[in-house]
This record gives C-alpha cells, sequence and structure tokens, in this order.
C-alpha cells in the first residue's frame, strides 16, 4: 500500500470515528441523567415489590407446611402418651392389688405369731417356775 492509500484510510477511518464521536453526544446530549435515576428507581421499587410478594406468598406456604407438621406431630405425641398412660394405669392398679394382698397375708401372719409367741413365753416361764420349785423340795 502506498502512502496515498494509507492516509485516504486513516481518514476514512478518522471519519467513521468522528461520526460515531457526534453521534455518541448528541445521544448523550439528549439524555435527561435524573428521568434516568427516577426510573431506574421506580424499577427497583417495583421489582422489591414483585419480591416480597413472591417471599410473602412462599412465606405463607411454608407457615401452612410447619402448622400442618406440628398438629400431626402434637396428634402421635398424645396417642403415644396416652397409650402409655394406659399401660401405666395398668400396672399401678395391679401394682396396689399386690400392695394390698401383701398388706393383708402380713397382717394375718403378724397377727398369728403375736398371739402364739405370748402363750409360748407363758408357757416357758411356767415350766421353768415348776422345775425350780421341784428342785427346791
Amino acid at each position: 500500500m502506498s502512502d496515498n492509500q494509507t492516509e485516504t484510510a486513516k481518514e476514512k477511518v478518522m471519519g467513521k470515528f468522528n461520526e460515531v464521536k457526534k453521534n455518541i453526544e448528541t445521544f448523550v446530549d439528549g439524555i435527561n441523567v435524573n428521568e434516568i435515576k427516577s426510573k431506574m428507581n421506580i424499577l427497583v421499587k417495583d421489582a422489591q415489590k414483585d419480591f416480597n410478594k413472591l417471599v410473602d406468598k412462599d412465606l405463607e406456604i411454608m407457615k401452612k407446611k410447619l402448622q400442618k407438621e406440628k398438629s400431626d406431630i402434637e396428634a402421635k405425641a398424645k396417642k403415644f402418651l396416652d397409650g402409655h398412660k394406659k399401660e401405666l394405669n395398668s400396672l399401678q392398679s395391679k401394682f396396689d392389688k399386690l400392695v394390698k394382698a401383701s398388706s393383708k397375708l402380713k397382717s394375718s401372719k403378724s397377727a398369728a405369731p403375736k398371739a402364739a409367741t405370748t402363750k409360748k413365753k407363758a408357757s416357758k416361764k411356767v415350766a421353768k417356775a415348776t422345775k425350780k420349785v421341784a428342785k427346791k423340795k
């Protein structure tokens, strides 16, 4: 390429560059920055509202699920406790019957040996007394 061709190519490129520069400057001059800021603020607020709506909706769904699980767990726990209460009550009644039966046996056994021991003690004393009297004579 000759110097003439390179210079014309440079001039063409510089001409296009200057044309693009003018287009950008006119575009930027035509734009109101405050208007863009207000539009962006509106877009951000709308996006935040939409996001909050989605979060609230999901939160309500989760609350319902947790409430259902809570009621299910409470029902299972109540059923479990009721079953064990019945078992404990039956064991308590059996225990009470055994205690009553053993107290009756103790009272009947303890009443009979006391009377027998007193008789035996009295008879032993009598027997000792008669032996001593017999030896002295």
